[in-house]
Order: C-alpha cells, then sequence, then structure tokens
C-alpha cells in the first residue's frame, strides 16, 4: 500500500489539462448498450433534460438520495436539484457517518440546512435504531447490506451525487451514494469490514472495500427496481495532496438507468478523457479504486460499455 500510494503521489506531480478530443474508451455505437445522456448545461434546467431523458416512470413515494456532506466538504450544490424535486416531490435521504460530527440525525441535518438542502425540499436520514437488511444474492463477500427502515418506504429512487475525482481514496461517486452513503452507522461498519463486523469501524484493504461497495450496490439495486442516476461532473478541487492535479471545471451532468454506465463515463470523463499519460492514469485509477465498476458489472449491476446521447 504504501509503495502505491507513494508511486500515485509521485504521478501526480505532472500538470495535466482537458484533452482537445474526446477520449471515452467505453463509448460505443452499439444499440444494444445502455445510454447515458449528457448535458454540458451544469443548472438546475440541465440536470432536468437529462433526467427526463431517462423516462422514469413515478410511481409512489419519491426518495433522492444525495449526501448532505459535513463541514468544509465540496457537496453537491442543492440549487441544482430544485427542479427535480418540484417535478417528483421527491425526499432528499441521507445515512448517519461513524465519525464524531456526523454521529445523529441531528448533526447530519444541520449540515443539510447549513449547505442548502432543507431550502429546496425535505430531508430525512434513515435510521441507526430501526435498521433493514437488503439482501446480497451471489456477492464476493457480503451477505447482506444495511440501511435504515426508511429506504423501504421508497417507490421510486433517484441518486444524484457530485463525483469528486482525487477526493477519496474509494471512487467518489454514485456507487458510494448507494452504498456507503445509504448505509446506516452499523451498515457503513459491515462494508468497512467485508462484512465480519456490524459495529466497528475497520481500515480495510482496497480490494475488500470494492468487493463490499459492489455487493452492496448489487443489494439497493435487487431490493428496489426503479432507479435513475445522475452524476454531476463539475468544479471540484483536489483533497488527496495530488500535486499538479487542477480543478477541470464545469464538464456537464449525465444520467443513466445504469449506474455501471454512468459511473464509467464519470471515469471516462474525469480521468481518461485528462490529457496525461496512460501510466499516469492507471496510477490514478490504482488509487481511486475505480475496479469497483467491474466489479459491479460482474455482479450484473451494469454495464461499462455505453452509448452518449447528448442533450442540449
Amino acid at each position: 500500500m504504501k509503495k502505491t500510494l507513494a508511486a500515485f503521489l509521485l504521478s501526480c506531480a505532472f500538470p495535466f489539462a482537458f484533452a482537445d478530443g474526446e477520449n471515452l474508451p467505453h463509448k460505443t455505437d452499439d444499440r444494444n448498450a445502455p445510454v447515458v445522456y449528457f448535458t454540458r448545461d451544469v443548472s438546475s434546467d440541465g440536470l432536468l433534460k437529462v433526467y427526463d431523458a431517462l423516462n422514469q416512470k413515478l410511481t409512489g413515494k419519491v426518495g433522492i438520495k444525495v449526501s448532505f456532506g459535513g463541514p468544509d466538504e465540496q457537496v453537491l450544490n442543492p440549487e441544482l436539484l430544485r427542479g427535480l424535486v418540484k417535478k417528483t416531490g421527491g425526499t432528499m435521504f441521507d445515512g448517519n457517518g461513524l465519525s464524531s460530527n456526523r454521529w445523529t440525525a441531528d448533526m447530519n441535518l444541520k449540515y443539510a440546512k447549513a449547505h442548502g438542502f432543507t431550502d429546496v425540499g425535505n430531508c430525512i436520514m434513515v435510521s441507526d435504531s430501526d435498521p433493514i437488511n437488503l439482501p446480497v444474492k451471489n456477492g464476493y463477500l457480503l451477505k447482506y447490506a444495511r440501511t435504515g427502515k426508511e429506504f423501504a418506504d421508497f417507490d421510486t429512487l433517484i441518486s444524484v451525487f457530485r463525483v469528486r475525482p482525487h477526493h477519496l481514496p474509494a471512487f467518489d461517486g454514485n456507487i458510494k451514494n448507494i452504498t456507503l452513503c445509504m448505509a446506516n452507522r452499523s451498515g457503513k461498519c459491515i462494508l468497512h469490514s467485508g462484512g465480519k463486523d456490524e459495529n466497528r469501524y475497520h481500515n480495510t484493504e482496497p480490494e475488500t472495500l470494492m468487493k463490499s461497495f459492489a455487493d452492496a450496490a448489487k443489494a439497493a439495486l435487487d431490493y428496489k427496481k426503479n432507479w435513475a442516476f445522475i452524476n454531476v461532473l463539475e468544479d471540484i478541487d483536489s483533497a488527496d495532496s495530488c500535486k499538479g492535479v487542477t480543478n477541470l471545471g464545469k464538464i456537464g451532468i449525465i444520467a443513466s438507468n445504469d449506474i455501471v454506465a454512468l459511473e464509467q463515463c464519470a471515469v471516462d470523463f474525469m480521468i481518461e478523457n485528462v490529457n496525461v499519460s496512460e501510466s499516469v492514469k492507471s496510477a490514478w485509477k490504482t488509487a481511486h479504486q475505480v475496479g469497483v465498476i467491474e466489479y459491479a458489472e460482474k455482479l450484473g449491476c451494469g454495464s461499462r460499455n455505453y452509448r452518449l446521447v447528448e442533450v442540449k
């Protein structure tokens, strides 16, 4: 691990800029591939355009999975959700954390208010005292993922995340949003321990964490069938001490009914499409554990190849 991290930090010493051409290696013309809709319009209207392109059927109670964030965290601009919340009547929800400042629902809802989410719509936290288990069928490590009982009340699910490259070791996108971020405190312990401990945090090695995330993603997708996924690709500053890594600015918003296609598209835009050497890209992908996307694909969560359709 130390050698990998050292190599990664060294590789990040090279400055990079956005590539002139679109180097999206998993984009295909195959009509059988899932569609990822893309807009350059990073606004509430832009987000609603790509969401509408998905033609999701709105039934029953709508849950919008977001991350309310913590102090000084680069979170999704809640104003981007205003049109979506108005259209769907959705309730925004998140899970409590293991850190002392995100331990309770009250703590997290204070951050939701501070960041402006409560100004946009109703916000709740999934329960720690009333958990539900989401069975994992034929997974790698987990027998079940765990969240709060509130998740069971939603009939329609929309997951929206501001992708943060070079922010955390584990790939910080929609797979994380419906697994670690959706887990209650006990569920987070399950994920971090590869299913071995429900009560304590474990600093697990990357392979275990990637397989646990893939298992939990499959559990969420199997438990609730009516999902839509949206990734916002914009204005994220590096938080991993990588020298030379720059903010890529407003790339756009992508949406898909296929979470694997969506995550791979995000990686293609934010890593593959950056004008650096292949060895540097490889180091970034290793350090940020993007292998979780391939693990999720192998579990049947979706396809890494996608058709990209721009919505203007």
